[in-house]
């Protein structure tokens, strides 16, 4: 009696196995089937690669250096959105700006809308602002980047480019720093070593989750963004004064490499909807702006306060400090405005002949 009935609970236990085997078969296949036909369809209408780009391309960045800020083509070098190669060295006649910081430096939602982000549309109103004097202005900045890849970028790869003007606007990526697992760390490592914000070569060799946040189709559905704020991660109630702290030394330190280059540092606050983000408390984030124009005063460099000057109309913003193309062209009005009175010493410094750039525009300050 018991033989038969020990069998039959074995079968009854295969059968269900089976099933459970099939529909993850069956799940798996769909997944597959679904994630090929958004990475098709981005192919086609976006013009992205099937594949997620390799762009580890630097030992001390272990985030995902997207769009890499120099690329190697041919034995030359191509800066990001350019469709003509960028000399390592500067011509005599070009003053040279870069801009550095994370996502909303690139702008890559409304470039790949519109085809602009903001510094190739302060180019071309600078170069209507001089049209006898070539200013050029490069796009370094990277998805996810804070003070601390910044401070990286321009220390290692962008003084090479030898730039006069470097612009820096960073918050958002520090001030979130404070709020992943027990606060700030000196190094960030607390946030930056979070799966959804490692290269994908990291990603993949570290956990099932990481690969998740690889996927475009789940991303539709914010998967990614969920995933790197799920429950347990983000800590709102956390003090972000000690993250403040190694916001600033960030700051200082990048002023320092930059006076060390010969190269004028501009300072600019991050702009912003009203629009909540479950990364980063609003107290926090008003105070790193702050934290901003007060190391601008303190190094005597420029400070942009474009917080203030862009205001926070929903016709700018897609969410809380990304732009729309509409967003891109009034930062880029606002800087040009602001930048004028430099370029122009600048340029005068040039043309005098006697002068480094850093005094030409100083003593137009003073």
């Amino acid at each position: 009696m018991a033989q038969p009935r020990i069998i039959a609970m074995l079968k009854s236990t295969l059968h269900f196995l089976n099933i459970v085997l099939v529909n993850i078969v069956v799940f798996l296949l769909a997944f597959l089937a679904l994630e090929s036909a958004t990475r098709t369809y981005t192919l086609i209408r976006k013009g992205r690669g099937f594949f997620r780009q390799n762009t580890f391309i630097s030992c001390w960045i272990t985030s995902y250096d997207y769009p890499p800020p120099m690329v190697e083509s041919d034995g030359r070098l191509y800066f990001r959105h350019r469709v003509g190669p960028t000399s390592w060295e500067k011509p005599e006649d070009t003053l040279r700006i870069i801009a550095v910081g994370g996502s909303t430096t690139i702008c890559l939602g409304a470039y790949r809308d519109a085809g602009i982000d903001y510094p190739m549309e302060l180019e071309r109103r600078l170069a209507r602002e001089f049209p006898d004097f070539n200013v050029e202005v490069l796009n370094a900045g990277a998805d996810a980047y804070s003070t601390a890849h910044s401070l990286v970028n321009i220390q290692f790869r962008l003084v090479e480019l030898d730039p006069d003007v470097i612009l820096l606007m960073e918050n958002i990526n520090d001030s979130s720093v404070n709020y992943f697992l027990d606060g700030a760390t000196p190094d960030y490592s607390n946030k930056y070593l979070q799966s959804y914000f490692l290269n994908p070569r990291l990603q993949g060799t570290l956990s099932f989750t990481g690969l998740l946040t690889q996927s475009r189709f789940l991303s539709k559905f914010g998967l990614p963004q969920m995933l790197a704020n799920k429950p347990g991660a983000i800590h709102l109630e956390n003090d972000y004064r000690y993250g403040l702290h190694l916001f600033s030394r960030n700051l200082a330190n990048i002023a320092a490499v930059c006076s060390l280059s010969n190269i004028e540092l501009v300072l600019m606050s991050q702009p912003s909807s009203l629009k909540p983000d479950p990364s980063v408390s609003e107290e926090a984030f008003l105070a790193y702006n702050d934290e901003m124009e007060k190391v601008a005063t303190k190094e005597g460099i420029q400070f942009i306060d474009m917080y203030s000057l862009m205001g926070h109309d929903d016709r700018y913003f897609i969410d809380k400090v990304h732009y729309t193309p509409e967003g891109v062209e009034r930062f880029a009005q606002i800087a040009c405005s602001e930048l004028v009175p430099m370029v122009g010493a600048l340029r005068h410094g040039r043309a005098g002949g006697e002068l480094s750039h850093q005094n030409a525009f100083h003593n137009l300050r003073n």
